[in-house]
């Protein structure tokens, strides 16, 4: 049996966040995105996709040294919205209490990134949420700070006490420590055994101010079905296709994928052939959803055909129907309607 070769993957959403910030210290950001290997249109088009995790980390690398602000991910994860975390961030707005946060988190963290595991960690006076570096996937400590951030920020919208109680982070402590101890409101040990953020055991069940279990239960719905489309898809593919969205208009050659994914263009050419797949067919599933998105905002027929790589738009248009049954204009129709 072929052994699925993995690479982690983080929700596009991300990216956007760092611009965000970046944008407040003059830096610029969609540069920066290019040179982690992120195209800006691409994620705009679909902040809803994934990412490589490896060029996430490269985003932080430059995010961090370009700012010359070491706490940038602090920054990141305190201005963050449950927006940037789609469908878990509707959880987050309308779960009933704090445990129904730490729930979700633990269940399916994977519709954020494939690159860290959550679990719950116990002692008699608070729930850890431990957030888990794999031993492969090389994180940035910004990344960390980030979803920490993130987290703290998001249960002090929803809760006036918070509930957090302590912090733990495996990063070094820099020389002046107050930056996290402000923007995470509780006391921050530095070069611990793992990243955890602890929650008092008194508060997890109180109930918060946005609750709504019928809508949380509603919302714990749609968050089942995006992890099953996330399951039932190989992870090769998953990640072939992030890289090809974050490549944007300017599709990669095989040799390229190959080596995003440390793989041969032997080996990877047999194991797309194995999951029933190639890189025509990759290309081909990217164009389709590319064009949509394209046609979708409003671009020119000409303009969607010189961009996908088609020598005019009388072939684009016979490439579309062939991948929506309908002509690009019935198509713009029929979103318009829909909008």
């Amino acid at each position: 049996m072929a052994i699925e070769h993995r690479v982690s993957t983080t929700v596009a959403a991300w990216p956007l966040a760092v611009l965000e910030t970046l944008n407040g210290y003059g830096v610029n950001g969609p540069v920066l995105l290019k040179e982690a290997g992120l195209d800006l249109d691409a994620l705009r088009a679909n902040p809803g996709g994934r990412v490589p995790t490896d060029a996430m980390t490269r985003l932080w690398t430059l995010a961090t040294e370009r700012s010359g602000d070491p706490t940038i991910g602090l920054r990141v994860g305190s201005t963050s919205l449950p927006m940037h975390l789609r469908v878990m961030g509707l959880l987050i707005q309308t779960a009933p209490t704090i445990g129904h946060i730490l729930d979700v988190a633990v269940r399916y963290q994977r519709l954020i990134s494939t690159g860290v595991t959550v679990r719950l960690q116990q002692r008699p006076d608070a729930v850890g949420l431990e957030i888990c570096c794999l031993p492969d996937v090389a994180l940035h400590p910004a990344s960390i700070d980030a979803f920490v951030a993130a987290h703290v920020g998001n249960l002090r919208r929803l809760s006036p006490e918070g509930g957090v109680c302590q912090v733990m982070l495996q990063r070094p402590p820099l020389a002046d420590t107050t930056p996290w101890v402000k923007a995470l409101g509780c006391p921050v040990l530095f070069r611990q055994h793992g990243n955890i953020v602890w929650h008092h055991r008194d508060c997890l069940d109180r109930p918060l101010l946005l609750g709504d279990a019928g809508l949380w239960r509603q919302h714990e719905q749609l968050a089942s079905k995006e992890l099953e489309a996330l399951d039932a898809t190989p992870p090769l593919l998953l990640t072939l296709q992030g890289i090809l969205r974050a490549h944007g208009d300017a599709v990669p050659s095989l040799a390229a994928l190959a080596a995003a994914v440390s793989m041969s263009e032997r080996s990877l050419r047999r194991r797309l052939s194995e999951l029933d797949s190639g890189y025509r067919h990759l290309v081909d599933g990217w164009r389709a959803e590319r064009a949509a998105q394209l046609v979708r905002g409003g671009d020119s027929l000409a303009e969607v055909a010189h961009r996908l790589g088609f020598s005019d738009a009388s072939n684009f248009s016979k490439a579309f129907r062939r991948w929506y049954g309908v002509s690009p204009d019935t198509f713009r129709q029929q979103e318009s309607v829909n909008d």
